[in-house]
C-alpha cells in the first residue's frame, strides 16, 4: 500500500497481521493465566467440599496437586505470554521508528505540512510506542475473554441462578462502559496531539536557545512553550478524568456482581442447593470477574489511544512522499549539469562539463529558489505551482539531460554530490564525518583535500587530529569549523560532479583564500592523474571563489545571463554591487 493511502487504521491492521504469530501464541499462553486465576477459587471450594468436609486425605492430596498445577499453569502462562506480546510490541516500535527515519531522511521527502523537528521527534518517540501498545493489549484482551468464559462456565455449573444473575449484570456493565469510551477517545486524541505540540516546542526552543538569547527572544519563546505545556496539562486532566470515570464504573459494576453473587449464593446454601465450599468458589470467581472485565476495559481504552496515535504516525508517513526515481545513468566525472527554471532567460541553463563554475544571481528570490534546488536536486511541484500559477512550473536540476528527481536516490551520490549551505555533522570522529566508513585517499590527495576545505588548519587546533570526536550536530565546534568539515566531505569521494552553496561563508578571508587556492590545486591534481577534475558548480558571491573559478555565470535581475570571468565582469557595475554587498 502506498504511503499516500496510509491511515491510522490500516497501519494498525498491518501491524497486527505482521505480529499475528506472536499475538496468537501470547493469547494462548495468557489464556492459561486467566483461566488459572479463575480456577483457583473454584479448586479451593472443591477441596473444601470434597476433601475437607469429607475428611479424606487422598482426595485432599489430589485437590492440592490440582491446585499446584493450576498455579504452575497461570504463572508460566503469564511469564511466557507477556514476553511474546512485549517482544512483538517492541519490534513494531523499532520498525515504525526506522520507517519514519527513512521517510523524513529520504532525498525525495517534500512535506506538504510544515512540521518542526521537535514535532517529528515527539511522534517518533511517543506516538510509535502508544500505537504498538495495541499488540500487547490485544493479547491481554482476548485472554481476558477466555477468562470470562471460564468464569461463566463455572458459575453456571456451580448454580444456575447465581450464574445467570452474574452473567446478566456483566453485559449491562460492559454496555455502560462502552458508552463512556468515545469520551475517552476524544480526550486521548487531544492529549496525544498536545503532548506532541509541547514536545515540539520544547525541542525547538532548546535547539535555538543561543540564537534566542542573542536577539532577546527567550521570553517570547518561553511563553510559547508554557502555552503549549498548559494545553497539554489541560488535556491530560481531561483524559485522566475520562479514565477515572471508566475505572469508577468498573469498580461499581464489579461490586454489583459480587453483591448479587453473595446474596443469591447465601440463599442457595440456605436452600441446600449449594455447599459452603462451592459458595466460596462462586464468590472468589465472581470477585475475580473484575480482573478480565478491567482488562477488557483497558484494552478498549488502549485501542482508542492507539488509533489516535496511529493517525498521527500515518499522517507523518503519508506527508511529503513521492515516487523515487529509478534511472541509473553511467557515472562520469565530467557530467553536464543544467538548470531548467521558469523565469530564467535561458532554459535550460547549461554549465560547461568538467569546469569550475560560479553562479551569481542578482535577484534574491531567484537566488533562494536556486539555493533550494541545488541543495535538494528538485523542487516541490505543488509549491512551484502556487508560486507560478501553473502546475508545470517546477524547477529541475538536470544531470546529463536527466532530471535528478528521476534518478535512483541511492545511486545519485555516485553521479552528483550536493552540499547544502547548512553544515550537518554526525556524532563521531572528524574522519568519519569526511569519508564515513570508506578508507582515506592516498597521502598526497588527502593533503590537497584537507587544504581545499581548510581542514588542514583546523587539525592543528585539535589534539586528536582526524580522530577528534565530534559531538552530535557538531555542537563542540564553531560554525566555521563545521563548515570546513562539511566542505571536505563534499569534496571527498573521487572525481564526480559537485554542487556547493556558499561553502566559505562562515570562515575568515585568509582561510577563504587558502580554500580557493586549494580547490584549484586539488582539481589540477585530479586532472593530472587522468581521472578528470569533475564538474564543480558553486552558488556564491564570494570574490575569492569567483576569482578562482574557470567561469562565472551572472544572472541579472532582468533575466539576462552573462558568461565570463570575474575579472571581465568586474567592469559591470550591477555585478560589482551584487558581489560587493
Amino acid at each position: 500500500m502506498s504511503q499516500s493511502m496510509l491511515t491510522g487504521r490500516t497501519l494498525l491492521r498491518g501491524m497486527l497481521r505482521a505480529e499475528r504469530g506472536r499475538i496468537i501464541g501470547a493469547i494462548a499462553l495468557l489464556s492459561c493465566w486467566t483461566a488459572g486465576e479463575a480456577l483457583v477459587p473454584a479448586l479451593v471450594g472443591a477441596t473444601i467440599d470434597h476433601a475437607i468436609a469429607g475428611q479424606s486425605l487422598p482426595l485432599l492430596v489430589v485437590w492440592l496437586a490440582a491446585l499446584g498445577l493450576c498455579f504452575l499453569m497461570l504463572s508460566s502462562g503469564y511469564r511466557l505470554g507477556a514476553r511474546l506480546g512485549n517482544s512483538g510490541m517492541n519490534r513494531q516500535v523499532h520498525l515504525m521508528r526506522t520507517r519514519i527515519a527513512e521517510h523524513v531522511m529520504d532525498p525525495g521527502y517534500r512535506p506538504a505540512t510544515a512540521r518542526m523537528p521537535g514535532e517529528i521527534a515527539a511522534i517518533t518517540s511517543v506516538d510509535t510506542t502508544v500505537t504498538a501498545t495495541i499488540i500487547r493489549q490485544a493479547s491481554l484482551g482476548f485472554s481476558a475473554l477466555a477468562g470470562l468464559l471460564v468464569c461463566a462456565g463455572y458459575l453456571l455449573w456451580a448454580n444456575l441462578w447465581v450464574g445467570l444473575a452474574v452473567l446478566a449484570i456483566t453485559p449491562l456493565g460492559m454496555a455502560a462502559l462502552r458508552w463512556l469510551t468515545p469520551r475517552l477517545s476524544r480526550a486521548s486524541d487531544r492529549l496525544q496531539s498536545d503532548i506532541a505540540a509541547s514536545g515540539a516546542a520544547a525541542a525547538d526552543l532548546m535547539a535555538g536557545v543561543q540564537v534566542l538569547r542573542g536577539i532577546g527572544g527567550q521570553d517570547q519563546a518561553s511563553e510559547r512553550y508554557r502555552a503549549a505545556s498548559r494545553s497539554a496539562a489541560t488535556a491530560g486532566v481531561a483524559s485522566a478524568s475520562a479514565t477515572g470515570r471508566i475505572e469508577g464504573a468498573q469498580v461499581l459494576i464489579s461490586g454489583l456482581v459480587l453483591l448479587s453473587a453473595a446474596s443469591l449464593g447465601a440463599w442457595q446454601v440456605a436452600e441446600g442447593a449449594m455447599g459452603i465450599g462451592t459458595l466460596l468458589g462462586v464468590l472468589g470467581v465472581a470477585q475475580f470477574l473484575s480482573t478480565p472485565l478491567g482488562t477488557l476495559v483497558s484494552t478498549v481504552e488502549a485501542g482508542t489511544r492507539s488509533i489516535a496515535a496511529a493517525d498521527r504516525v500515518a499522517a507523518l508517513l503519508a506527508d511529503g512522499g513521492r515516487q523515487p526515481g529509478t534511472r541509473r545513468p553511467a557515472a562520469q566525472p565530467d557530467a553536464a549539469l543544467a538548470l531548467d527554471v521558469p523565469g530564467l532567460g535561458e532554459r535550460p541553463l547549461v554549465f560547461v562539463p568538467g569546469r569550475f563554475t560560479v553562479l551569481v544571481c542578482a535577484n534574491d528570490s531567484m537566488r533562494h529558489r536556486l539555493a533550494k534546488l541545488l541543495s535538494e536536486g528538485s523542487e516541490n511541484p505543488g509549491t512551484a505551482a502556487v508560486r507560478e500559477g501553473t502546475a508545470a512550473a517546477a524547477a529541475r536540476l538536470l544531470v546529463d539531460g536527466i532530471d535528478a528527481a528521476q534518478i535512483d536516490p541511492a545511486y545519485l551520490p555516485q553521479l552528483l554530490r550536493m552540499a547544502p549551505h547548512q553544515a550537518h555533522l554526525i556524532e563521531g570522529s572528524v574522519k568519519e564525518n569526511i569519508v564515513g566508513d570508506a578508507a582515506l585517499p592516498d597521502p598526497q590527495t588527502l593533503q590537497l583535500l584537507l587544504r581545499a576545505s581548510g581542514v588542514d588548519e583546523l587539525l592543528g587546533t585539535l589534539p586528536d587530529g582526524l580522530e577528534h570526536q565530534v559531538q552530535g550536530r557538531g555542537h563542540n565546534l564553531s560554525g566555521g569549523q563545521r563548515q570546513r568539515i562539511a566542505l571536505a566531505r563534499a569534496l571527498s569521494g573521487g572525481p564526480l560532479a559537485r554542487v556547493l552553496h556558499d561553502p566559505t561563508s562562515a570562515v575568515d578571508s585568509v582561510t577563504e583564500a587558502n580554500i580557493a587556492q586549494g580547490l584549484v590545486q586539488l582539481r589540477a591534481h585530479a586532472a593530472s592523474n587522468g581521472a578528470g577534475a569533475g564538474t564543480l558548480l558553486v552558488l556564491s558571491t564570494s570574490p575569492t571563489l569567483l576569482h578562482a573559478a574557470d567561469e562565472v555565470l551572472f544572472l541579472a535581475a532582468d533575466g539576462s545571463i552573462t558568461r565570463s570571468t570575474h575579472r571581465a565582469l568586474a567592469e559591470n557595475t550591477t555585478y560589482e554591487k551584487v558581489v560587493g554587498r
